[in-house]
């Protein structure tokens, strides 16, 4: 019985190391074909960046100031407010940046979805819209290349991933390392999706059904998304155009922001839930299992560390100055991740900005 026990758990560790393995080896295949690709930047067409303001975030004159310096011409920025009291106005004015007061009203549409909505109805003849997050700093290649892959018929949209830059204590740097799991979400195009805080879209995409669809919309994310794949067009993703946001999360924030996150992806697909609950789980599972293995049965055990030591590695390498993190966080996570996913399902109501929007 010992003898099966051990030849079936063998199996499992060689089998969860060829996946990691394999995909470490197509993500660097892909990055190699990416940065090496021929990229033609004569792709100019007139571009809207909408940025959705409320309040005033954490250096938003030097985010608002690094969209404004693209090293892509064709462009203009507006940002949408919901009132003339905003204090995000204060900046918006000193750098000179024209706005918009949010005329659309819908009691199911996030304030981010009816200040789009706004920009999108109220300044037609652009053929690219973009939205851009006001708590993002951009690098000046940034529209160029975020646009670039629109040339392409077949994509409906472009976005990317933040990388968070921690300022603040530990949750700010769980909040780091749990924004790898979308940047590896977006690596690969089964899982990829759109991020409103940095994403490019034809004009046309937003067709009157589309949009009114949209405008009523709790997360701009998901429903850009729904609207690519009901239309079949394909999402791509633009590693190169990533913005930073700096982050200064305590437990309290950090729980908050990820129970939206959660409650937002199983809303919008349910698949999240059972999936997540399946491979959190797992993951919980697996590791109390060789923990218990290797103390309790035969030190060999150890080695079904493998797969997991594997994946600390692909992530340490995406910010070698946080390794010395990774591995409490990382044992950490898939706890954190489970109780978000049960709190995310029961959640009937999320908070963003001051601003409580029913999603049940």
């Amino acid at each position: 019985m010992i003898h099966i026990i051990f030849l079936g758990f063998m199996i499992l560790i060689f089998f969860l190391t060829f996946l990691i393995v394999l995909r470490m080896i197509l993500l660097v295949y892909w990055k190699i074909h990416f940065f090496n690709a021929k990229n033609d930047y004569k792709y100019s067409p007139k571009v809207l960046v909408v940025v959705p303001c409320r309040g005033k975030d954490h250096e938003m004159e030097v985010n608002f100031n690094s969209l404004l310096n693209q090293d892509y011409s064709n462009f203009k920025i507006v940002a949408v407010v919901d009132s003339v009291e905003d204090e995000a106005l204060e900046v918006i004015k000193k750098l000179g940046i024209d706005y918009l007061l949010t005329d659309h009203y819908s009691n199911a549409a996030s304030g981010k979805v009816r200040a789009i909505t706004t920009a999108i109805r109220k300044m037609p003849g652009f053929e690219i819209i973009v939205l851009a997050d006001s708590d993002t700093i951009v690098p000046e290649h940034w529209l160029r290349e975020l646009i670039f892959p629109l040339h392409k018929k077949e994509i409906g949209a472009v976005s990317t991933y933040p990388r968070f830059i921690p300022k603040g204590g530990f949750w700010s740097k769980v909040k780091e390392i749990w924004g790898y799991m979308g940047i590896n979400m977006m690596e690969f195009r089964p899982s990829r999706f759109v991020w409103g805080g940095s994403v490019a879209f034809r004009a046309e995409l937003m067709d009157e059904p589309s949009l009114n669809y949209f405008s009523t919309a709790v997360s701009d994310d998901a429903a850009i998304t729904k609207i690519c794949r009901d239309k079949k067009v394909g999402i791509a993703y633009s590693p190169a155009a990533s913005p930073k946001i700096v982050v200064k999360d305590d437990k309290t924030t950090f729980l908050k922001w990820a129970e939206r996150q959660m409650a937002v992806s199983i809303i919008f697909d349910k698949r999240a839930l059972i999936g997540g609950i399946f491979i959190y789980v797992g993951i919980i599972f697996y590791l109390v299992l060789i923990t218990f293995l290797t103390v309790m049965i035969n030190p060999f055990f150890v080695i079904g560390y493998t797969p997991y030591i594997l994946n600390l590695v692909n992530s340490g390498l995406r910010d070698p100055r946080n390794s010395a993190w990774l591995i409490p966080i990382s044992l950490l996570l898939p706890f954190i991740y489970l109780y978000n996913i049960f709190k995310g399902a029961k959640s009937t109501h999320i908070d963003w900005r001051g601003t409580s929007y029913r999603i049940k």
